[in-house]
């Protein structure tokens, strides 16, 4: 997922698209807000910019959806709308990647096909991020595999714990306890874990995002308002027979724990998930693992 399209100038809140919808006439307008706060909507880590003559929503500075407005209609649309199912048929174009879907006042509308679509979408470009920065943090261990080649590799040492560490007491409220909690859950279902830290940015005051790895991405410890979310990068292969996951649970791929406050973590389930993950990392890197021819003995 490395060919993922960035926009480094995406904001919290771009001022222009206020500007742009000033300049709309009803009852576009009206289509063009409606649809485009469902896509601001999606989560707190939902990102904007007005680009190339549309109001454009990322997740980071990856987007994932747009609305724009003609003489007659408007469309809502998707960045990777060729990879979404559309049971309703509402996806309109032909490119390798996008996808609108074209909205005339007066005309009939699946609107909950259409919310499906959207936060189909915010799913997908969540996954491809954890997808690609899973593909960074193995380019990464390699490198320091081979740049430290005959020393012990360190996994999970108080080198890669401390930003971590410092993050959850720089939260101060029921967060910091919770996710402090749920680092010593996961340590303790996997003692050769590797901690680290991603995208660190403004918005999250520079902590960043907590990631927990072994073979793979296991998961990541996101903290918004009202919840610490626990996200599985491959959580829709796991089973779950205690019914832990709460959240993301329309993807292929990934699903969440949503923890809030004064919420009790079955420990003891959350460890068995967290082991189940470790087993899948390893077993898929086992199986993508290129087979070698043996090795010929001296004597030969």
């Amino acid at each position: 997922m490395s060919d993922l399209l960035r926009f480094s100038n995406a904001i919290r809140r771009d001022p222009q698209i206020e500007t742009w919808f000033s300049g709309l006439t009803d009852p576009f307008r009206s289509l063009a807000q409606t649809w485009f706060e469902r896509l601001r909507g999606c989560g707190a880590d939902v990102r904007e910019l007005f680009h190339d003559g549309c109001s454009v929503v990322c997740v980071e500075d990856a987007p994932f959806g747009y609305v724009n407005a003609f003489k007659a209609h408007v469309n809502v649309g998707f960045y990777c709308g060729a990879m979404l199912a559309d049971p309703a048929g509402l996806l309109e174009g032909q490119g390798k990647r996008m996808r609108h879907v074209k909205l005339r006042p007066g005309d009939e509308l699946d609107a909950d096909a259409l919310r499906d679509l959207i936060e189909a979408a915010y799913d997908d470009i969540r996954q491809r991020l954890l997808i690609a920065a899973e593909s960074q943090l193995n380019k990464a261990t390699t490198t320091m595999k081979n740049s430290k080649s005959g020393k012990k590799e360190e996994t999970g040492g108080d080198s890669l714990s401390k930003p971590i560490a410092a993050g959850t007491n720089e939260l101060s409220d029921w967060r910091s306890e919770m996710l402090a909690r749920i680092r010593s859950l996961i340590k303790q279902a996997d003692p050769e874990v590797v901690e680290d830290v991603k995208w660190r940015k403004p918005s999250n005051s520079m902590l960043g995002v907590p990631v927990w790895s072994h073979a793979g991405i296991i998961c990541t410890g996101e903290t918004y308002k009202t919840a610490v979310k626990m996200t599985f990068a491959h959580g829709a292969a796991l089973e779950d027979p205690a019914g832990l996951f709460n959240s993301s649970l329309e993807g292929n791929t990934r699903r969440a724990i949503d923890f809030h406050e004064g919420d009790k973590i079955d420990e003891q389930a959350l460890k068995t998930l967290i082991r189940a993950a470790v087993a899948l990392n390893t077993a898929s890197q086992a199986t993508n693992r290129p087979v070698r021819a043996p090795k010929k003995s001296k004597s030969e």
